[in-house]
């Protein structure tokens, strides 16, 4: 995931709604767009993905016409809802609780930075309804939860099975980075009717795909960085041998200063065109060192030493002499 919230950006909100309500179809009017109407049927889920705001916000207008008028279905009533940029928002249609029958919530994308799941429950049900999340395995009890809550809960990436009592309603394998939304409901016979919904979608990869990633940074940084080291201390003059070793680390500097000011100034939106503007500084540098290499002229410090030794040693030679010839 980027640098946004499943696509969420600053100048945008989002709107989801959950329907709580089994076997019963209603028709959802707004003032999305064009005026977008879309159909929730039994227990469902709609998202609007980005819409774009003026001057921070968005007014919604939105009605709730029931279609089946016969059938015993509850009226919904509509409304308006403010929805404020850069923030998602949600509305779970729930008759069976009179005193807040259409709730209303800011939704939470991000994934968790734990690699759990994050699980919310949205339930149609009396408020003094308990709501159980037991572990499939190891039969723990991981949440017990009222039905009128509706909070988020970091859990495990287990099999977990939901009961309301010792009734079973549902079964779900939890996912890492995955954040959830379970819907229940109960149709007019008594039984419980659910439904998971994936507000933001699990990990699609898994983080053993790092250790290739690290062992190839390693490698490079052996081979670059040791015989960079090594070229720096043997080319240099032995009074300069610390200085240009210095310099060298000073690079490395420099490196990571450029990283920090394309990250924290934000260039791009997508953080895959910050890599590819690292690839190509890193091929920009290579296309250097490749002219500098090539009318480079290595040092050779033996050969200096030898030839410096002789000279020493006729120079020596000739204050001896010197000294000589005052003596006589």
């Amino acid at each position: 995931m980027d640098n946004t919230l499943s696509g969420l950006y600053s100048s945008s909100t989002q709107l989801r709604i959950f329907s709580g309500i089994p076997n019963c179809d209603y028709r959802v009017s707004t003032n999305i767009g064009a005026g977008k109407r879309f159909t929730l049927r039994g227990i469902d889920f709609y998202a609007s993905g980005n819409v774009e705001t003026t001057l921070g916000s968005f007014q919604l207008d939105y009605a709730i016409d029931n279609l089946n008028l016969t059938s015993g279905c509850p009226a919904i009533e509509g409304g308006t809802q403010l929805l404020s940029e850069a923030t998602s928002y949600s509305l779970f249609l729930r008759p069976v609780q009179k005193t807040l029958p259409n709730l209303w919530y800011e939704d939470e994308l991000q994934k968790s930075s734990k690699s759990k799941a994050m699980v919310r429950t949205l339930a149609n049900l009396p408020t003094t309804s308990r709501i159980l999340w037991k572990e499939v395995k190891s039969g723990n009890t991981a949440l017990d939860l009222m039905a009128r809550h509706h909070d988020l809960h970091e859990l495990s990436t287990v099999e977990y099975e939901v009961l309301q009592g010792e009734t079973p309603i549902h079964r779900q394998c939890l996912r890492p980075g995955g954040v959830y939304t379970l819907v229940i409901g109960q149709d007019k016979q008594g039984q419980f009717v659910s439904s998971m919904f994936e507000v933001t979608e699990p990990n699609s990869m898994s983080m053993l795909w790092l250790i290739p990633q690290y062992v190839v940074m390693t490698l490079g940084e052996v081979m670059f960085s040791v015989t960079g080291l090594e070229f720096s201390y043997a080319q240099a003059p032995p009074s300069m041998k610390s200085l240009l070793q210095a310099f060298w680390l000073l690079t490395v500097a420099f490196g990571n200063i450029i990283v920090v000011v394309v990250a924290e100034l934000k260039f791009f939106e997508s953080q895959a065109n910050e890599f590819f503007l690292f690839a190509g500084l890193m091929f920009l540098d290579m296309l250097i060192f490749m002219w500098f290499a090539i009318y480079f002229k290595p040092y050779d410090q033996a050969a200096a030493l030898k030839q410096q030794k002789p000279m020493g040693f006729d120079r020596n030679r000739q204050n001896l002499c010197n000294v000589l010839e005052h003596i006589d």
